[in-house]
């Protein structure tokens, strides 16, 4: 018996990874056609992200690896979106599973991923070769008794892609400019994103301001999938979800969850209603490169350090994890990365987990150094360099 670990060689192949795909899922309703779009149609197809396991020729494990530029505060990284992953039911139990997501591990290291993030329930499958969970968050929020009108002025009408696209990209772009999880959507993304994801058209709403289209809103299956708004138009956005709720409620829904920013708590709350915050535990994540991973962020860290209170500090931080070490060199405002530092001002030895809950935000430097019993002095300048965030990724574009 022969078994290969690689990548398919031409479309055949591919096809055949795509049916391997169906075969562990089940072949119900139109899930053959939205495996295979949703591997052919993306914006960043290239077939050595699809991962198999060969035995005799025949794919009996696959896992796709989805290309994605992701935003870590106003940087950007690579980032491999693992998905699709599933065993032929006549191959289970052999660790083909494992060994494809071991080879697609590999893969992203050598081919420059700096992080691979994926979505389960089933943590331990995955946590077996290096990923590690990461919380994020959602809102439970139980709609009025009553909702206002829009202010005047504002006016709600369908989407129109034609007409609405082009602005519809310049609003996302800069309402989701410094939110660490989004990505970086190219041209082909918009322009393919009716057939690759599709969208229900009747449940897709822009709001216009005299005349000016200022913010749009997106549901899938009556939950909120994406939004955005320009500076200083919140009373616009706000029109746009009473306009939702106001459908919602003629479908007898009561209570809608909602995956959003953090501070679109207050939004809602505005209008009367209930929220809930919701932590999730499906998103884990893996540093696939540290080293190009701080790199990539070096700028957002002199950015945070130039508007501290220090400025001036001048030393090295060491941070170490089970998989990988590297230093920050700091030294007139300015940081570089190194492999090693025999002698650093803060040593940092936490797990991949807390490392990377530190770099999002979700973890405050004095847990960090409370929880490893360290002796560090310098908590305001970790605080500075890592300051309070969340790590979210929009429901649309999930993998």
């Amino acid at each position: 018996m022969n078994v290969e670990y690689r990548a398919p060689r031409n479309e055949t192949e591919l096809d055949d990874t795509i049916e391997c795909s169906v075969s562990a899922f089940g072949d119900s309703g139109d899930r053959r056609y939205r495996f295979a779009n949703s591997v052919k149609q993306d914006p960043w197809f290239d077939l050595n992200n699809t991962r198999a396991c060969f035995v005799d020729g025949k794919v009996a494990s696959v896992v796709q690896v989805f290309d994605r530029p992701m935003r870590i505060g106003n940087c950007v990284v690579r980032m491999g979106g693992v998905g699709s992953v599933g065993t032929d039911p006549a191959h289970r139990r052999a660790g083909y599973s494992s060994g494809v997501l071991r080879d697609s591990v590999q893969y992203m290291q050598a081919a420059g991923y700096d992080l691979s993030m994926l979505s389960t329930g089933i943590h331990s499958h995955y946590a077996r070769t290096g990923w590690v969970v990461q919380p994020t968050y959602s809102m439970d929020v139980i709609l009025p008794p009553t909702l206002g009108e829009a202010p005047v002025g504002i006016t709600i009408e369908q989407y129109q892609p034609n007409r609405d696209l082009p602005v519809l990209q310049a609003i996302f772009d800069q309402f989701n400019a410094n939110r660490t999880g989004t990505f970086v959507k190219n041209p082909e993304y918009w322009v393919n994103r009716s057939t690759w994801r599709p969208y229900d058209p009747s449940l897709y709403w822009v709001a216009t301001r005299n005349g000016k289209t200022v913010a749009y809103l997106l549901v899938e299956r009556w939950e909120v999938g994406e939004f955005g708004y320009l500076p200083d138009t919140e009373e616009a956005m706000a029109a746009l979800f009473r306009y939702f709720f106001r459908c919602t409620k003629a479908e007898g829904i009561q209570e809608i969850n909602a995956p959003v920013p953090s501070t679109t708590r207050k939004i809602f709350e505005a209008m009367g209603c209930s929220v809930r915050r919701r932590e999730r535990t499906n998103i884990m994540v893996l540093i696939t490169n540290f080293e190009s991973l701080l790199t990539k962020i070096k700028p957002l860290l002199e950015m945070r350090l130039r508007a501290s209170d220090f400025t001036a500090w001048t030393g090295a931080i060491r941070i170490r994890y089970e998989a990988d070490e590297r230093t920050l060199i700091i030294r007139d405002g300015e940081i570089s990365v190194a492999q090693n530092s025999s002698s650093p001002e803060i040593d940092l030895l936490v797990s991949q987990e807390q490392l990377l809950q530190l770099l999002f935000g979700n973890m405050r430097a004095e847990q960090i150094v409370f929880s490893n019993d360290l002796p560090i002095r310098e908590i305001g300048l970790l605080d500075a360099l890592f300051p309070s965030g969340e790590l979210f990724m929009w429901r649309t574009d999930r993998f």
